[in-house]
């Protein structure tokens, strides 16, 4: 998966929760993740697509931040 096939799976599954694809991408760039003291943007950047991933999934089975 490419860096921006990623960052589409991730706007993707924010997307019931923020609201609207700007809000997305907005949470994407700058909310940072408590658990992994980056953004969503910096650790894909960085080469951790699958930290983020197991986190929003977490998240959406129920799990807390």
């Amino acid at each position: 998966m490419t860096e921006q096939e990623q960052k589409e799976f991730i706007l993707n599954l924010v997307h019931d929760w923020t609201g609207s694809k700007q809000a997305s991408l907005k949470w994407y760039e700058s909310e940072v993740i408590s658990a992994l003291n980056k953004t969503a943007k910096q650790t894909v950047d960085a080469g951790d697509f699958e930290s983020v991933k197991r986190y929003l999934e977490h998240i959406n089975e129920g799990g807390f931040a």
